[in-house]
């Protein structure tokens, strides 16, 4: 049984959904990014949109980024398309083709390249970038799970498995994971935002599910406790490391993750919404800024660069082993993939 969840303030949700347009002007702009010579960082999903932008600005840095993609061949246009723009770098950019979040089956292997592209180098960032945001509510992934949370939530937690080794090491003095989540936990479900009896919809037919924006917003209230669970399972040694682990919501964004929208949401996500490099600011302040500290474990990360709280019920859940209770559970959904 999950213990009652607190109520959250319908004004506070009236507010975050309000301030997604209308943030703070962006603090941490890539001029004062550190030097990342001899960093490696991992990014998924940086084909288009804020992956892309991530990329590019860490580069720009000299930072060795690792770019895991489904699809190898657009991943290594947009890695030519950034190698054209910026021309004066001492980083590299590699990619790792074959990573499906739609389908466990494919991600070992995907790790596997990833622990051969970084040879000996250490691995200091992790931005878990790659998402669905699906206008529909009937997806489903290759082992029949609901498409949003397995690319969203299983997916990363999968990766991250298999990130652990490589990044848990002692061998640098920075340490950051982003687990990228999203305003719409707002509108995740009543219990600190999770249908806890079937999260992945398993088995049900698909006019019993609840609307899209629903199950979406249940994968991004699951990133928020990823964050802080990861964080609580590694903690000896992340601590020893002095490794940071906070969830990230970018903005809201002309991205690509509204692609299939109708032509009417489109409009609108255009007319109001940031340019997608904002979203690109928000994650770096979570993977570089250095007013994170190991003091701010499982913090959630606002547009476009400040630590504010998430909805009431998962900011409880935070400090009372709920987060703890998600990642297990979906560590027994992702067992038998490792």
């Amino acid at each position: 049984m999950t213990e009652p969840a607190p109520s959250f303030s319908k004004i506070k949700t009236l507010y975050d959904m309000y301030y997604g347009f209308r943030p703070n002007k962006p603090t941490f702009l890539p001029e004062e990014y550190p030097d990342l010579t001899g960093k490696t960082a991992i990014v998924t999903g940086c084909n288009t949109g804020i992956g892309y932008f991530v990329m590019k600005l860490l580069y720009s840095k000299n930072c060795n980024v690792i770019a895991v993609v489904r699809t190898e061949s657009k991943g290594i246009e947009a890695r030519e398309k950034v190698l054209e723009e910026i021309k004066e770098s001492s980083g590299s950019i590699s990619v790792v083709g074959g990573c499906d979040l739609l389908d466990m089956t494919s991600i070992k292997s995907a790790a596997e390249k990833v622990k051969q592209t970084l040879g000996d180098k250490p691995l200091n960032i992790i931005i878990h970038n790659a998402g669905l945001m699906s206008s529909f509510n009937d997806g489903v992934s290759k082992q029949g799970i609901e498409a949003m949370f397995s690319t969203n939530v299983m997916g990363p937690q999968l990766l991250q498995h298999f990130l652990d080794p490589l990044f848990l090491k002692k061998d640098s003095d920075f340490k950051r994971i982003v687990w990228v989540s999203s305003v719409a936990h707002l509108v995740g479900f009543p219990q600190y935002g999770i249908n806890w009896e079937n999260p992945g919809f398993i088995n049900e037919p698909l006019d019993k599910r609840p609307a899209y924006w629903t199950l979406y917003g249940q994968s991004k209230a699951a990133n928020i406790l990823q964050a802080k669970a990861w964080y609580t399972k590694n903690q000896k040694i992340a601590d020893e490391i002095g490794c940071v682990s906070v969830s990230c919501y970018p903005g809201n964004l002309k991205s690509e993750l509204s692609r299939d929208f109708g032509t009417i949401s489109k409009f609108v996500i255009m007319s109001v919404c940031w340019d997608v490099i904002y979203g690109a600011y928000s994650e770096l302040y979570a993977a570089l800024s250095p007013d994170l500290t190991t003091k701010d474990q499982g913090a959630y990360v606002v547009p476009f660069g400040e630590v504010q709280d998430p909805r009431n019920d998962l900011k409880v859940g935070l400090t009372n082993g709920t987060d703890l209770k998600l990642f297990n559970m979906v560590e027994d959904m992702i067992k038998d993939y490792f």
